[in-house]
């Protein structure tokens, strides 16, 4: 982790800027520049600040030297001279408040998982079809010929009167693509098209290996993720660090085949062909390479579809942790349950929570064995009667939830300090309102992580590939860390909790 005052320092010596120029943009006394560039001084909390500084700096870096020293440094390949200045402030901004990690950057896109890929009927083939391809195979090298090679394979796809497959095998973390800013847009834009319009998109991860490129390449992937119309798997061993190889193969189209020393990627030698033989050949490859590999991840779209994710997820052993924006499903009461029962005529939605309340037993069981780190945001007394406080899971099909009274959250707080004092393995931490997000998120040592958003349309991400799982579970340790889940901490939770039940029984 790099201190913000090599940041502040390294950034005003690329851009020639003095204290007093600083302060100046920053409308703060040359003093505080000062202090804050030799570690006196930490970046202000204001965001206001951060923002401030990064678009100043992003606007004096519009050399090609600057910008590829703001690559090298920030680990990012898209930082070019064709990115944007507004884009390259962002990245300034987020750079300067400290580096994101792999659940960060899956947190920061989760608007990526917005509404569903239309169906595979609403393709439309262009209005103007392009030129028949000959049978023919075309070599190209280093990144402009991989750029090159990967514009023939989108020309391929919109020459398609059908949607089909797009099969990838990625070795690399595009950083021949990621360098060209515009690019990279079209590229994705067109991909992001594809996917609407009902390809499926197979993809066997990249290594990690470079965590800074390996995060840069997830946020152009995570949109495709998103769309639900994917398959992505990993190769649970150890890869080898001296060649890489990347094959993307439209099945009865083209293929696209790169080869290059790990180390860099100005040895590129790409193949792109349309004969139909080799097309085939690299399809069967593609069959025996995925055979070895593992699911990655997957995006359920309706969460009113069989829940067989969360039973899944809530059978793992080993320790959990979870951060939810209301009381959670597994710290119910069984009388909170039936009510629920009782007030749905779904079937779908019965059925849900007649599995949570079969699952009651189990939930306890693991309390008794193995830590539970239970975050919930905890409303608030005036939330509670004002009505507008959801029930976990209860989401029905046209939009509408259950809700708490203040009774039913009466029933559902006793129970979490009945399981506090019954289990030493359950932590409850209440999240404030400043805590409330987008999404819920799940993870268990035992290998699986859930993001579900919280809000319509509602999708279900679903993470297997162990070293991003491992990342989400210490994501959430850190959070139950800054949150304080022990000892004293543990007993002034108990006192929260009783304190709100007493506010909420005096008022009825």
């Amino acid at each position: 982790m790099i201190p913000f005052s090599e940041k502040l320092a390294f950034l005003m010596y690329i851009t020639e800027t003095g204290n007093k120029e600083l302060a100046t943009a920053l409308s703060i006394d040359a003093s505080m520049v000062s202090m804050m560039r030799t570690g006196k001084r930490k970046l202000s909390k204001n965001p206001a600040q951060a923002k401030k500084m990064a678009l100043f700096f992003a606007g004096r870096c519009t050399a090609a030297f600057q910008r590829q020293a703001l690559s090298e440094m920030l680990g990012k390949a898209s930082i070019g001279p064709g990115m944007p200045t507004e884009v390259l402030a962002a990245d300034l901004e987020s750079w300067l408040q400290g580096e994101k990690d792999v659940v960060d950057t899956f947190l920061s896109h989760i608007q990526s998982f917005g509404p569903q890929a239309k169906h595979a009927h609403s393709f439309t083939p262009p209005a103007e079809p392009l030129p028949v391809a000959e049978n023919r195979t075309s070599f190209f090298f280093g990144e402009n010929g991989r750029r090159e090679a990967m514009t023939r394979v989108m020309q391929e796809i919109r020459r398609m009167e059908e949607p089909g497959s797009i099969l990838t095998v990625i070795d690399d973390n595009l950083e021949w693509l990621l360098s060209d800013y515009l690019l990279t847009q079209k590229v994705h834009a067109e991909l992001m098209e594809t996917m609407k319009q009902g390809f499926t998109f197979y993809q066997i991860m990249p290594p990690i290996n470079y965590i800074n490129r390996y995060t840069e390449s997830l946020q152009f992937w995570l949109p495709i993720y998103a769309t639900g119309n994917t398959k992505v798997f990993y190769y649970p061993r150890l890869r080898g660090n001296l060649f890489r190889h990347s094959i993307i193969v439209v099945p009865g189209r083209c293929v696209q085949y790169a080869a290059s020393v790990s180390t860099g990627s100005t040895s590129d030698i790409t193949m792109f062909s349309t004969d139909p033989q080799l097309v085939k050949s690299f399809e069967k490859q593609f069959e025996e390479i995925i055979s070895l590999c593992r699911p990655a991840l997957n995006v359920y779209n309706n969460v009113m579809n069989p829940v067989h994710y969360f039973r899944n997820f809530f059978s793992c052993q080993g320790e959990t942790a979870q951060a939810v924006n209301a009381l959670s499903v597994n710290s119910m009461p069984r009388e909170l349950i039936e009510r629920c029962i009782q007030k749905t005529n779904d079937s779908k939605l019965t059925q849900i929570f007649r599995n949570v309340l079969a699952d009651i037993p189990l939930f306890e069981e693991r309390f008794g064995k193995e830590p539970y780190i239970d975050m919930c945001r905890l409303a608030t007394a005036a939330e509670i009667r004002k009505g507008n406080v959801p029930v976990s899971i209860a989401v029905m099909p046209d939009g509408e939830r259950l809700y708490y009274t203040p009774e039913t959250y009466c029933m559902h707080l006793k129970n979490i300090l009945r399981l506090m004092d019954r289990y030493e393995n359950y932590f409850f931490l209440p999240l404030r309102e400043k805590d409330a997000s987008d999404y819920n998120l799940f993870a268990n040592e035992s290998g699986l992580a859930l993001i579900v958003t919280d809000r319509s349309p509602f999708k279900v991400l679903e993470i297997s590939r162990p070293a991003m799982v491992t990342a989400f579970l210490e994501h959430l340790r850190r959070k139950a860390d800054s949150l304080g889940f022990d000892g004293i901490h543990r007993e002034k939770v108990r006192m929260e909790l009783r304190a709100l039940l007493q506010e909420l029984e005096n008022a009825n």
